[in-house]
Parts: structure tokens; C-alpha cells; sequence
């Protein structure tokens, strides 16, 4: 006896296996798409969170070096010219190394002069710059961990007219960050050591002002 035929209605009650698992497959495959996708995008976002976050404890450090110069100058303004780096502030960067041993005396623990005071001062900011004071020693080889690569800091002095020790403090601090933006020094502009103005994408720039005041000069 032939096999009773299904109704229309049957069919669509009782969709056939291959049916089933053709639909089954394709919902799983875009399931996998869009899960892949959305792990994408999480990825991307916190490897952007991490380099911003980055970037802006570098910049929350330098800003922190400048005032600690700024606060060491304010305390020695007679030994201010000495504090300049250069003869307009920009020819002699410190954070490079240049600086290689303490100078004599010690002003942490002896009495010195202004100028004395300030030749020990750039050199006491110098180690901060270069991160002598956060090292990290791994057989035999010391590396300073400072988490500001290439820094570099610039200071220069604009005496008042009729004064000498009065007038515009101007820090500088420059470094590199950690991807292509533009250059912090547009063109025309005062590097403070590295490549020229408007040629280094990386570059970073701080660069605090503050007014001066020896009270002699009063």
C-alpha cells in the first residue's frame, strides 16, 4: 500500500532535517562573525585606553620636572643665569647624560653660593630626567625604568630691563610619545635638542613660564 502523502500543513509543521540544519548553521555562523567583531573592537578599544593613559602620566611627569626647576630657581634666583641651559637655553639640553658626576660641593649638605647652589641643582634635575633613581638591575646591567623615553629639558632666562635677576623663567621639557600625531614644535618654532621643528610627528613638548623675582633688585 503506497505511503500516505503529507499535507502542506504537515510539511510546514514537520520542516524536512536538511532544513533544520541549514538554518541552524548559518545562525552559528553569524553568531561567530558578530562575536568576533565585538572582540575586535574591545581589544582595539583598551589597547587605545592604554596608550592614552600612557601618554598622559608622561605628560603629568613632566609637568611635575618643570615645577620641581621652577621651585628650585625661585629658591636661588641670584644663581638664575647659571640655571640656563645655553646662551638663549635651547644650545645645551640636560637629560642626556651630559652632567656625568656630582659637582663639589655637595649643597644638599654644605653651605655654597648661588652659583655653586644652581650648578648642583642642574645636576640634581638632570638625574630626575634621566631616571638615575628608578633602576632596575638584571645581571650585572642596570636600566633606568623612567617611563618618559627621550627626555630632554631646556631652561632659559629673560631678564626685566635695569635688572639682572628678575624677569621670565621659561622650562622646556621634551620627549617622545608613543604614536604619530604632530609635532608638538610646529614650524619656526624652539626645539630643545632632537630633530628639527615640524619634522618629528612623536615629539612631545612641555613648556612652563614663571616670573621671576630677586628681592636685592627691589
Amino acid at each position: 500500500m503506497p505511503e500516505a502523502q503529507m499535507s502542506a500543513a504537515d510539511m510546514k509543521r514537520y520542516p524536512s532535517r536538511r532544513q533544520q540544519h541549514g538554518v541552524t548553521l548559518i545562525e552559528a555562523l553569524i553568531a561567530g562573525v558578530i562575536l568576533a567583531i565585538g572582540i575586535l573592537g574591545v581589544v582595539s578599544l583598551l589597547a587605545i585606553s592604554k596608550v592614552s593613559q600612557h601618554e598622559t602620566v608622561q605628560r603629568t611627569r613632566a609637568i611635575s620636572l618643570a615645577d620641581d626647576i621652577l621651585e628650585r630657581i625661585r629658591r636661588n634666583p641670584a644663581g638664575v643665569v647659571t640655571y640656563r641651559t645655553g646662551a638663549t637655553g635651547f644650545e645645551n639640553p640636560l637629560g642626556n647624560g651630559s652632567i656625568t658626576s656630582q659637582p663639589d660641593p655637595n649643597c644638599t649638605s654644605a653651605t655654597c653660593t648661588p652659583v655653586q647652589l644652581a650648578t648642583h641643582d642642574r645636576w640634581a634635575w638632570e638625574q630626575l630626567l634621566d631616571g638615575t633613581s628608578v633602576t632596575v638591575t638584571n645581571g650585572g646591567t642596570t636600566t633606568s625604568t623612567n617611563i618618559i623615553s627621550g627626555l630632554r629639558g631646556c631652561i632659559s632666562f629673560t631678564a626685566d630691563a635695569g635688572k639682572t635677576n628678575t624677569g621670565i623663567v621659561s622650562v622646556t621639557l621634551q620627549w617622545q610619545g608613543l604614536r604619530d600625531t604632530i609635532d608638538a614644535v610646529g614650524a619656526g618654532g624652539t626645539v630643545c635638542g632632537g630633530a628639527a621643528a615640524n619634522t618629528d610627528r612623536t615629539r612631545r613638548q612641555v613648556v612652563m613660564n614663571s616670573y621671576l623675582i630677586d628681592e636685592t633688585e627691589i
